[in-house]
């Protein structure tokens, strides 16, 4: 709880997000209650929206996104999942990449509980051969005792 509080603290004292703040959060990301997390969410968008960030800066934002995200969802805050999910339907991401996308489809079918959805994810990162992210969604799909056979 400690450490919470300071982490809390700390992210509740940025004015200007930079790179390393938004690696921090990042990391901690699904160790903090996320309802603790919307002025951080809210900050982060609006900032990235504004274009107020350097490259390397808002190339972080969409993981962060997708991080707290699956915190919503495994903290099973379904008000605070949606919530984030409208807000990313509102942002245009810059730079909506291939990761962003595939994690996004795979983490609102698991919130969604939409096999289609889960499936066209799995079976995009497993036709790519994305060895790292096929792990991480074979280790999700054990959390939510979903079997890879109800995905075809």
């Amino acid at each position: 709880m400690p450490v919470q509080t300071e982490l809390k603290d700390y992210f509740f004292c940025i004015d200007h997000w930079q790179y390393y703040d938004l690696c921090l959060l990042f990391f901690v990301a699904n160790m903090i209650n996320v309802e603790n997390m919307k002025p951080y969410i809210n900050d982060i968008i609006d900032q990235y929206l504004q274009q107020d960030m350097s490259d390397t800066t808002s190339h972080m934002v969409a993981p962060v996104i997708i991080a707290i995200l699956e915190a919503a969802i495994m903290q099973n805050k379904s008000a605070m999942t949606n919530k984030l999910l409208e807000k990313i339907d509102l942002v245009k991401f810059h730079d909506q990449d291939f990761e962003f996308q595939t994690y996004l489809l795979f983490w609102q079918g698991i919130s969604e509980k939409n096999m289609k959805k889960i499936h066209d994810a799995y079976h995009i990162t497993k036709c790519l051969h994305i060895t790292h992210t096929l792990n991480i969604f074979n280790h999700i799909l054990e959390y939510y005792h979903i079997k890879k056979h109800d995905l075809l």
